[in-house]
């Protein structure tokens, strides 16, 4: 895996908590179903990009140069 498809892994890795974490900061504003239904989501996409960030040797991709 190349490390610039590494580094955008991360970042959205990191994206996808941040607006988990907001959501639940706010949770007044949103509402219930539509908190929990967009959290699980996001947690799903954020682990896997998570896992593949983690785990470049595991994952198939491009070799690093």
């Amino acid at each position: 895996m190349k490390t610039n498809t590494r580094v955008m892994d991360i970042i959205i890795f990191g994206i996808c908590l941040f607006t988990i974490l907001l959501m639940f900061e706010y949770r007044a504003e949103v509402g219930p179903n539509m908190q929990w239904g967009v959290s699980i989501l996001l947690g799903l996409i954020g682990l896997f990009f998570g896992f593949r960030a983690a785990n470049p040797d595991i994952v198939r991709g491009e070799k690093e140069d």
